[in-house]
């Protein structure tokens, strides 16, 4: 069975799935699709209470999947210069870290390009991220029972998987709220952006009756969301959670005039009228696709472990290989020792011939082999002077003749007046090595950040 578990609200949210077939109805649509799960458990447990519950099914549970709490994770859309794939990588982890410090694990998707200042093009990217010491948090709840979990990701992530199958998603923006009290849930979505996510809290019913407060508190956050894109209107709100009121759905869709969609997924999913309260951040979960997942993350200890099984696994291998070797050439060369000797011996006689040969050649054949041997410096120079730019500096330029070939290393350093100048900086000095004419096979082998700096290597070879 697949184990799914939530802990964007005050108790841990969980179904348990088996692979059954069940028929999805999209709301948009009248395509009725099948997907290979069907829940047969769904559960609200305290967090005191999830290690005696993941014992008991630790026999059952064959793939688990986590989402962690919202207050932990950030999903952030960043418009980037069209880099390569390494540089934007690069790109990226500066801003996050910029807007949100060096604490979250974070993965990103690129989302197209968009128009830039002039002719340029930008990339559109959204990163999502998730706190290092949370990840371990929900990683060690599972220390006690033999369940291990395969996919850790963000509530709001797995939200979008359930809206995706749904048919509801598209580039109309719509908000989804999840009212369950103490806390609640607002998220923004538009097409495979999610624009803003916030929780809300919640007050006793008898403090907000008629939920006027609470409705007060979504509109804020719409308007919010319409002063971020004025150019947009958030005309679809979807609610869900036992704390929803049908006044403040008709209190909202008085102030907003959005079209309201309750989500009841006795509506939706056949088969599943018998299981009491389903969350939708646990559906979204199972039916989202691992190996297509963008955002799905493994603690750093999961990490650590694989590692060092990875480097058992391939170091028991490594060893019983070097073993195999050995023997064979043991083998071999007890058989072949006469023929081996024989051999010896005639490398050996070239060998006095060429030395023969060499002592009886000219002077003056030796010394114009010595100065052929040479690179030709000046034209290596001038070339170089000409393909680095300006604000960068070159430390070192090496050459080494490698079977009649020369190959050449060099390092140095971009300047830029930010991290993405200089990252563009060495950009360059790559294409300009490229487009050479005395140069080829250019590859930048090392690239690291220095403050604002960039200092790099880039391997290649003389075309001559």
């Amino acid at each position: 069975m697949l184990l799914c578990m939530d802990f964007s609200g005050e108790k841990v949210n969980l179904i348990c799935v088996q692979t059954k077939k069940i028929n999805l109805r999209p709301i948009s649509t009248t395509v009725v699709t099948s997907f290979e799960c069907k829940a047969v458990e769904s559960l609200e447990l305290n967090v005191s209470d999830l290690g005696a519950y993941l014992r008991s099914k630790s026999g059952k549970i064959e793939e688990t999947r986590v989402s962690g709490s919202l207050e932990n994770t950030f999903h952030k859309i960043f418009i980037l210069p069209d880099l390569k794939k390494k540089m934007l990588k690069s790109a990226v982890e500066i801003e996050v870290i910029k807007a949100f410090g060096n604490d979250y694990q974070f993965r990103y998707q690129d989302l197209g390009e968009v128009p830039g200042p002039g002719n340029k093009v930008n990339l559109k990217v959204m990163a999502v991220g998730i706190k290092r010491n949370n990840l371990e948090e929900l990683s060690r709840m599972f220390a006690g029972s033999r369940i291990k979990s395969s996919t850790y990701t963000t509530y709001p992530v797995a939200l979008q998987a359930l809206l995706e199958k749904i048919g509801i998603l598209s580039e109309e923006p719509l908000a989804f709220m999840e009212l369950d009290h103490p806390t609640g849930r607002i998220i923004v979505f538009k097409g495979k952006e999610i624009r803003l996510t916030r929780e809300l809290p919640l007050a006793e019913g008898e403090k907000d009756p008629e939920s006027s407060a609470l409705a007060k508190d979504i509109y804020r956050t719409l308007l919010f969301y319409n002063d971020t894109y004025p150019e947009e209107r958030v005309s679809r709100l979807m609610f869900a959670g036992n704390s929803t009121t049908s006044e403040t759905m008709q209190n909202l869709s008085q102030k907003t005039g959005a079209e309201i969609i309750p989500f009841d997924p006795e509506t939706i999913f056949q088969g599943i009228n018998d299981i009491p309260h389903i969350h939708p951040g646990c559906l979204g979960l199972a039916l989202l696709n691992p190996d297509r997942l963008s955002f799905g993350f493994i603690p750093f200890s999961v990490q650590e472990k694989r590692k060092i099984k990875k480097t058992l696994t391939l170091s028991t291998c490594v060893f019983c290989g070097v073993l195999l070797i050995f023997a064979l050439a043991i083998s071999r060369f007890s058989l072949d020792l006469r023929n081996l000797n024989v051999f010896h011996g005639g490398i050996k006689g070239e060998i006095k011939m060429k030395e023969d040969r060499l002592k009886e050649l000219p002077l003056e054949f030796v010394s114009q082999s010595i100065e052929a041997s040479l690179p030709p410096w000046s034209e290596i120079l001038l070339e170089l002077a000409a393909v680095v730019p300006s604000g960068v500096a070159l430390e070192t330029f090496t050459l080494k003749k490698i079977k009649r070939v020369w190959r050449g290393e060099v390092s140095g350093i971009a300047d830029g007046s930010d991290e993405i100048s200089s990252l563009l900086l060495v950009e360059e000095v790559q294409n300009n090595f490229v487009k050479s004419p005395l140069f080829n096979g250019v590859k930048l082998t090392e690239r690291e950040l220095r403050g604002k700096q960039v200092a790099f290597k880039i391997t290649c070879q003389l075309d001559i």
